[in-house]
């Protein structure tokens, strides 16, 4: 594989804003914001959002993906680019403007070969597992860069407040008549420490995405004989 990823992930506000905001008990799912109001945000392709509230206040996930040009360092050639971003935003009021609290940002580089990088937009929602009314938050992404059948790197990161519980390795490929290639996982450390509830959390949505998607290689089963006499 000759992808190049680089992870950042930025703090950017922290906190309760207000003593009524941090009052609030409950978490809640809330209509979805219009892409418009998105694009105000600075967001040009976004590709999920989810609007809540929790005892922080209000909050906006917004995931979004940008692609162009980069020149390798290396090679001193064009190569394709795709950045993800997924960003947290909050504010204590509906009449204020929605403020970045933090920012996941992943970006690949790919010289001229199959490029294949999102967001699993399906696991990557907002929560409250354990009913505290603090939202727990989590991205999954994976990114590939080749020409034949290889493993996905996959990235699912969860934050709770000020807690952060990641999951990296790769996607796991069965080619028909071979051995399974990738499957590699790699818990961090907060992950490990974590409560039981946590970890079966992330486990879950490992087990949903780390065989995509490239399960599809599988051999199909074979016919039914009673089929063929027919």
């Amino acid at each position: 594989m000759s992808a190049k990823h680089h992870w950042t992930s930025t703090g950017l506000v922290a906190g309760c804003l207000l003593l009524a905001a941090c009052q609030q008990k409950n978490f809640e799912t809330l209509p979805a914001i219009p892409v418009e109001q998105l694009e105000v945000l600075g967001v040009q392709a976004p590709i999920k959002s989810v609007h809540f509230r929790d005892r922080d206040g209000e909050g906006l996930l917004v995931l979004s993906r940008s692609d162009g040009q980069a020149s390798d360092p290396d090679s001193e050639q064009e190569v394709d680019k795709v950045v993800l971003k997924a960003t947290l935003y909050g504010r204590s009021a509906e009449r204020e403007a929605f403020k970045p609290r933090w920012q996941i940002e992943q970006e690949t580089t790919c010289p001229g070969l199959d490029l294949d990088v999102d967001f699993y937009a399906d696991v990557s929602d907002v929560g409250d597992l354990n009913g505290d009314g603090v939202a727990e938050v989590t991205v999954a992404s994976h990114a590939y860069c080749g020409g034949g059948i290889d493993p996905h790197d996959i990235a699912i990161e969860m934050r709770e407040g000020q807690a952060v519980y990641t999951i990296t390795g790769q996607s796991l490929i069965t080619p028909p008549g071979e051995e399974p290639i990738g499957g590699e996982r790699v818990d961090s450390a907060s992950l490990k420490a974590a409560s039981a509830q946590v970890r079966a959390h992330m486990d879950a949505v490992w087990q949903q995405v780390y065989k995509r998607p490239w399960s599809e290689v599988s051999p199909p089963a074979d016919d039914d004989p009673d089929d063929e006499a027919e």
